[in-house]
């Protein structure tokens, strides 16, 4: 299993706590969005990950140093359009790294370890999405129709009312890889590729009648940060995902030094 997050955006947003330092580098709790997902990825097995870059890349490779020599294969890609492209055009950029079973994370995703060791435990299903379901939705959200366990409509704007808020942890296994490199590379050559979130890619995969599995993480703790009330509710709630993440290190490391 290899992990790629997708951390190349500037996250205006955020402005000013992005005028100097990437989003995925904002404090959330005594920890960077970028180093909590990191030790979730290596606690839960996960060696070999990719970060796709762009705003800050010297300060996000600079903290991926810490890394080294902690037995995981890091490799960053730099996406010079981060300016003003979505992250369909990041995941196209890491298209030559998916080579094996995949977990594409959002580089603004904070969430409890559970979560992702829940959608990595599905190991049945080619491609799984969770999901989280809310009382109501933004025009922001990634939102999902669910039918019978299926995804059956993922976007932003959708034809008829959300079942579920898209949760941007979402693994793709055997000819699952497969499946979400030919649609994205379908995505990029239709028009307005530019501005399109990579979800377009799984909604073409919807229509050509592919099994999308839906994955209800229920009441485990996962919010992505766009906004600084995002950011601030995100400090507020670290305690549900740094701490546990950081008991969990040190109980792998007793287990492995006893």
């Amino acid at each position: 299993m290899k992990a790629i997050i997708l951390a190349a955006g500037r996250g205006s947003r955020l402005y000013p706590y992005t005028k100097y330092i990437p989003k995925c580098l904002l404090d959330i709790g005594g920890e960077s969005i970028l180093e909590h997902q990191m030790n979730h990825i290596r606690d839960c097995g996960i060696d070999e990950v990719v970060i796709v870059v762009g705003f800050g890349f010297e300060k996000v490779e600079n903290f991926l140093r810490d890394y080294d020599g902690l037995g995981m294969r890091i490799t960053t890609l730099y996406n010079p359009f981060y300016q003003t492209t979505n992250s369909l055009i990041s995941l196209w950029i890491a298209k030559c790294e998916m080579n094996k079973d995949i977990v594409i994370i959002n580089g603004d995703d904070v969430f409890e370890i559970d979560v992702l060791e829940k959608v990595l435990g599905v190991r049945d299903e080619k491609i799984c999405l969770p999901v989280k379901r809310k009382q109501g939705y933004e025009d922001e959200d990634m939102k999902v129709v669910i039918q019978g366990g299926r995804i059956i409509e993922v976007g932003k704007t959708l034809m008829s009312y959300p079942s579920a808020e898209s949760v941007g942890i979402r693994v793709f296994r055997d000819i699952g890889v497969d499946l979400i490199k030919r649609a994205i590379e379908e995505e990029m050559r239709a028009a307005g590729a530019e501005k399109k979130w990579y979800a377009s890619a799984i909604q073409r995969l919807v229509r050509k009648g592919y099994r999308i599995k839906s994955l209800d993480i229920e009441d485990l703790f996962w919010m992505d940060v766009d906004y600084p009330s995002d950011l601030f509710r995100a400090r507020f709630n670290s305690g549900k995902f740094i701490k546990k993440s950081q008991k969990e290190r040190i109980l792998r490391v007793v287990e492995t030094t006893t």
